[in-house]
């Protein structure tokens, strides 16, 4: 089985008790795959570049945490 950026990426931010809020800021508690974000008929254009943009930010956030723990290595 393929980890999903869900299990990549864990949260610690707190839940959000607005769903709609939580979707953006959080889009790995609330979707398995970015393509399911695009599948989303709830979901306007404008917010699902949002989202995708927020998961993509959260993706990149971890790779350079990984690169500058590896440089702080050598």
């Amino acid at each position: 089985m393929e980890p999903t950026l869900s299990m990549i990426i864990p949260s610690i931010a707190p839940e959000c008790p607005n769903p709609s809020i939580g979707r953006l800021l959080h889009p790995a508690r609330h979707f398995s795959h970015p393509e399911d974000v695009l599948r989303d008929d709830t979901l306007d254009v404008q917010e699902k570049r949002a989202i995708l943009a927020s998961w993509a930010s959260d993706a990149c956030a971890v790779e350079i945490d990984a690169g500058v723990a590896q440089a702080a290595e050598r």
